[in-house]
């Protein structure tokens, strides 16, 4: 029975871990990049991102895969609009502080930390 207890009392501290959720390599296109908000469309993978997004500033086209950039200025500015990427994504609940502007532009809902950015030619 104290075995039993033991295992009782353990089991919480397994179930939280804090470990950041981490993906392979994606591919995917850049459709837009303001001020506020950088948004990429995955385009290798169909289970990340969100579906029916509309570009507010492109006359409400709908992208599926679409996911939000939570580290808008760690991305540098050669890679615009347009460019095909390849690049990795984490899951993070406290991205690092960036100064951009208050405008709001409906980004999608789904958002990750972009890392290791390549552009594909």
């Amino acid at each position: 029975m104290k075995k039993l207890a033991w295992l009782l009392l353990l089991v919480p501290f397994f179930a939280f871990k804090c470990e950041k959720e981490t993906y392979g390599w994606l591919e995917g296109k850049v459709v837009r990049f303001s001020c506020a908000s950088y948004v990429i469309q995955v385009t290798n993978n169909n289970s990340i991102g969100e579906d029916g997004w509309k570009d507010m500033f492109d006359n409400n086209k709908t992208y599926d895969n679409a996911i939000a950039a939570a580290n808008k200025c760690d991305i540098p500015e050669s890679i615009v609009k347009g460019n095909k990427i390849r690049f990795r994504i984490e899951s993070s609940n406290n991205p690092a502080p960036c100064a951009v502007c208050f405008m709001y532009d409906a980004p999608p809902k789904v958002e990750y930390e972009i890392k290791d950015i390549e552009v594909v030619k």
